[in-house]
């Protein structure tokens, strides 16, 4: 099991496609998992009443069940990468459910992603964006500061790349 994090608009689709290129390998554009993992994190945690009675073996059997019945006989066949720009906050989970797991972040420059994303918009003109809440009034100004501040779609990635890259967990990446 390995992943593909970093940053969006940077090639984590395109890299996918080359991988699946090879049979031995199972990659995709972003999947629901981390989403999965985390909401269970969130219902095994000391917030739940029941928490008490989850031994730290059983939460890692439960997340490695969202891991491989999700994956189904991919997970024991090929190996897997999964894609989900939230991997790059999650590798002390990782490293504990995966030993020996690699994270591959795809990275471009700020500003590109930033024209990426504005030449998207302006693309398709005819049709508001749901990246901003399906407002038109918006400006390319406005519209970067939203991608860019810490939980949009560039802020939040590139935040969560900074921790792997930084952290005690860089070995992973």
């Amino acid at each position: 099991m390995h992943f593909i994090s970093g940053l969006p608009r940077s090639g984590s689709t395109l890299l996918a496609a080359i991988l699946r290129q090879n049979p031995r390998f199972s990659a995709s554009m972003s999947s629901p998992v981390c989403g999965l993992v985390r909401k269970l994190l969130d219902g095994m945690s000391a917030n739940s009443e029941f928490a008490s009675f989850i031994t730290d073996e059983q939460r890692r059997r439960i997340l490695r069940g969202v891991f491989e019945n999700y994956y189904g006989d991919n997970f024991t066949s090929r190996t897997v990468f999964d894609t989900n720009r939230a991997w790059s906050n999650c590798l002390p989970l990782l490293g504990d459910l995966f030993p020996g797991c690699r994270v591959i972040a795809c990275v471009r420059d700020v500003p590109w992603i930033l024209d990426s994303i504005e030449r998207l918009v302006r693309r398709n003109c005819l049709a508001a964006s749901g990246m901003f809440n399906f407002d038109s009034a918006g400006s390319v100004y406005t519209r970067a500061e939203a991608v860019a501040r810490a939980d949009g779609m560039l802020g939040y990635g590139y935040n969560a790349l900074k921790e792997a890259f930084y952290g005690e967990h860089v070995n992973f990446c």
